[in-house]
């Protein structure tokens, strides 16, 4: 069931109903039932799985709370986050591994024919497994209490608008408002209702529309420079409004029934410099991955030494946590080493070049959107060839024909882009919209679908494989 399908709307109506009438006892029961339907719809297999990340991390917090020296907590804390890690080692990068166990052998001069296996990712494993080890962390520091009724903490790692995709949300902030008695004001239906149109247009006009030219120029075996060109830029923007938009669509079903949700994106792309975008980018990973990694890891206060291996190591996790591919690797090195450069230019006390914001925000922007090259090719040899067709002589006329762009998508493309400020003001609570501002976007999320069902074409999100 996807946020972008009209069963899930239907299913979302049906939960707002169910959650108005019944009275407050029973609410968690409602939406932990919703939680539960809506993942097992796509796998009830998977679903156990799910289940027994929450009845581990569940058990190692109520565990940490009775343990009665710091060496039993350890132990605690040790087993819990190996189980989860090792969990996330077997479904997502068992392969992964394997293959480049068994490269390494024959490299040594042995005999390495191993039978591999596929196994099947479970959707959303990277951010349940991760929402889950931060309780237990958490739980283990002393800064939250271990939950002691199962229901609702099964409902926190469970949640379905953030189950599968994120924000990767802390017990701190969502359990409260879990077992509060909340009434759902006409604001929260205002403000849900703005967040779901904003993450629809995103989605259903903006992104589908980019990932198939994209899809057809990543696809292509020697695709022109110009079609590259073209192609980077609008995956720029098709990873951002596909994550972007999941995420408001996540935030404006929650905030239907009265949670509110982190927000997860800050308009990355207006940063002026990698620091700051990351401050931007998909915050919650950006937050779990300082809190848990980069300041354990001694962050800025253990020296130069420590605090550059401390951002090799968190973006060596970032990258790896995206996907088993070598290039998602290289793609979180590169912007570890962006960083590091930044870093080493501020400790020398010279900037790396007086452009001003206007400059240094374009530039920020130009060399996050040439590294997603590496995150959206399917090897590093397609990276580097892509990259290399950039710089090489350009035949527009061959670079249009492979993209197969019409005139109509052009000025299509382009309407939806130039009104998409209009988001803004939307996903702005402070701001009023006008009623012709929902009027354009039901008739343009309309029309996209309607689009869809004539080409019989699906696009799934992005970040559901991760």
């Amino acid at each position: 069931m996807t946020f972008d399908s009209l069963l899930y709307l239907g299913f979302l109506w049906i939960v707002v109903v169910l959650h108005r009438i019944l009275p407050h006892q029973m609410r968690w029961v409602l939406l932990l039932a919703a939680s539960v339907v809506f993942y097992a719809v796509g796998s009830v297999p998977l679903s156990l799985l799910l289940l027994g990340v929450i009845a581990l991390t569940y058990a190692a917090g109520l565990l940490l709370g009775a343990a009665s020296t710091q060496r039993q907590k350890r132990a605690i804390l040790i087993a819990a986050i190996a189980a989860c890690v090792g969990l996330l080692l077997y479904f997502k990068y068992f392969r992964f591994l394997a293959e480049r166990a068994q490269a390494l052998v024959r490299m040594l001069g042995g005999q390495a024919e191993w039978n591999l296996w596929d196994v099947v990712l479970p959707v959303g494993v990277s951010f349940y497994t991760f929402q889950a080890m931060a309780y237990v962390i958490d739980v283990y520091r002393g800064t939250l209490p271990p939950e002691r009724h199962f229901g609702y903490y099964a409902l926190f790692i469970s949640f379905f608008p953030q189950l599968v995709a994120g924000p990767i949300e802390r017990a701190e902030n969502l359990l409260p408002q879990l077992k509060a008695e909340r009434a759902v004001s006409r604001e929260d239906m205002r403000v849900g209702i703005r967040l779901l149109l904003s993450g629809l247009f995103r989605k259903v006009v903006l992104a589908d529309f980019c990932g198939s030219v994209v899809d057809r120029v990543y696809a292509s075996s020697a695709p022109d420079g110009s079609a590259v060109a073209v192609a980077t830029l609008l995956f720029a923007v098709q990873i951002y409004c596909d994550f972007a938009g999941y995420s408001e669509i996540a935030r404006g079903s929650a905030r239907l029934v009265g949670i509110r949700l982190m927000p997860n994106f800050d308009r990355p792309y207006l940063a002026e410099n990698i620091r700051e975008f990351w401050r931007r980018w998909h915050i919650s990973l950006s937050k779990w991955l300082t809190d848990y990694v980069y300041i354990p890891l001694g962050g800025s206060q253990k020296g130069l030494a420590r605090q550059i291996a401390a951002t090799i190591v968190v973006f060596l996790i970032s990258g790896l946590w995206h996907g088993a591919n070598d290039t998602f690797v290289v793609w979180g090195l590169l912007h570890g080493a962006w960083m590091i450069a930044c870093l080493l230019l501020r400790r020398v006390g010279r900037a790396p070049g007086r452009v001003g914001k206007i400059g240094s925000t374009v530039l920020t922007f130009f060399g996050v959107t040439l590294l997603w090259i590496f995150f959206r090719a399917q090897s590093l040899a397609q990276a580097w060839d892509l990259i290399g067709r950039l710089f090489s002589p350009w035949n527009v006329a061959d670079g249009l024909a492979l993209m197969e762009l019409t005139g109509m998508d052009a000025a299509r493309f382009a309407l939806a882009l130039g009104v998409s400020p209009l988001l803004w003001q939307l996903t702005d609570e402070k701001r009023r919209e006008t009623d012709l501002v929902y009027v354009f976007l039901i008739l343009a999320i309309a029309l996209a679908w309607v689009i869809r069902l004539d080409t019989d074409t699906v696009s799934a999100f992005l970040y559901f494989q991760f």
